[in-house]
């Protein structure tokens, strides 16, 4: 149960980071990127300004297998373990589960990585623009079947 809370906070943390990436990255505009020294993250960031929309649905694609991935965990283990502790019966165990859920999901993958992403967005996307390329390389055709 520890290892599979771990995993699921572990995919939660990516998730949000993701989230927040997604979000920096469709907020900067490409004229602040070009008014940035010339690094080798402001050239990676104009990279994937330049195909915005590539970049942003993998990194959604890519939040959503762990967010979802983590709720199945964590939806799982929690009824079973409410159930079979004869704390609750599987209704209210579900009510539960999903109550938690709800307010993980909104506060941890909505509202904080948002702002975050909106706040700092210079330093997230110069930040996220090569696990993003990487990451487009990789899943990208796949992300693209499925738009």
């Amino acid at each position: 149960m520890i290892v599979i809370l771990s995993v699921s906070i572990v995919l939660l943390v990516l998730a949000g980071l993701l989230i927040s990436s997604e979000t920096a990255i469709s907020r900067i505009s490409r004229s602040r990127v070009d008014d940035l020294d010339q690094t080798k993250a402001s050239i990676r960031l104009l990279s994937v300004i330049d195909d915005r929309p590539r970049y942003v649905n993998v990194l959604l694609f890519v939040s959503t297998i762990a967010s979802i991935t983590a709720f199945v965990l964590v939806s799982y283990h929690g009824v079973n373990w409410l159930t079979d502790q004869g704390q609750l019966p599987l209704l209210g165990a579900f009510a539960v589960v999903a109550a938690i859920l709800v307010l993980v999901s909104y506060i941890g993958l909505g509202v904080a990585p948002r702002t975050l992403g909106r706040i700092h967005s210079e330093k997230i996307a110069l930040a996220s623009a090569g696990p993003a390329r990487f990451l487009a390389a990789v899943l990208g055709p796949i992300a693209t079947l499925l738009i």
